[in-house]
């Protein structure tokens, strides 16, 4: 009787484990396509919030800290570009956020695979890159985060030099004004490979495939660049 009584306590506490499991997998999944779907500031600031209630609700995952830090820059980004962004929402406190979430996404970690190390790593480059742009101040701090940024870069390929986060970064470098089209044909290909990687995931809101929202863009512009530039070889 009590093996009997232990072992429906144990298949109730396991149920429970898996709802609480799928509901978190669906919550993270709704607050990404938010994200994926957005066509103004009011809609990124719906995703932002989203990601930060998951924060406080699943205080010991470490994924929506994660997605919060890269979602941050995204809203950050937009100051200056979008007619509608709110006169009193500060971009650079945003990106001051996005360094706490990673902190906080990173300590809540812990231990971590080399892969794992790797992913971290380049979306702290990434912030690196939006301190650069939008908090520092002088050129000395200016520079130091450039250097911070690349040192970042350089310490994700070391952890996993077949990272698809640091391909699509790399495409993008490629595709790049100052490059011939042997570069150009080169970083379409990064971008396509990254992709071909991160459509193995079924939902990307529980990976760290963040940079996947840049290769549409990215890729269409360095297709036409490509082209253009074969017509006047």
């Amino acid at each position: 009787m009590r093996k009997i009584l232990a072992l429906l306590i144990t298949t109730v506490v396991l149920s429970n484990v898996q709802a609480q499991d799928r509901q978190f997998v669906q919550e993270m999944e709704a607050a990404l396509t938010i994200h994926d779907t957005a066509s103004s500031v009011a809609s990124e600031l719906v995703a932002l919030d989203r990601f930060r209630a998951l924060t406080r609700k699943y205080d010991r995952e470490w994924l929506p800290g994660y997605w919060t830090a890269y979602l941050c820059t995204q809203v950050a980004r937009l100051k200056g570009r979008a007619p509608d962004f709110p006169a009193d929402l500060d971009s650079k406190e945003l990106i001051l956020e996005a360094q706490e979430h990673l902190d906080h996404a990173s300590k809540t970690k812990g231990q971590k695979t080399a892969a794992e190390q790797s992913d971290f790593h380049m979306l702290q480059g990434f912030v690196y890159g939006w301190v650069n742009r939008m908090v520092a101040t002088t050129e000395a701090e200016k520079k130091k985060y450039r250097e911070l940024q690349q040192a970042e870069y350089q310490a994700a390929v070391r952890e996993n030099p077949r990272n698809p986060l640091m391909y699509v970064m790399t495409g993008i470098d490629l595709t790049g004004k100052d490059h011939g089209y042997k570069d150009v044909a080169a970083g379409i290909g990064l971008l396509d490979y990254a992709q071909q990687i991160f459509d193995r995931a079924p939902k990307r809101s529980m990976t760290t495939y963040w940079n996947k929202d840049f290769i549409g863009f990215w890729k269409s512009s360095a297709e036409k660049r490509l082209a253009e530039m074969l017509k006047q070889s």
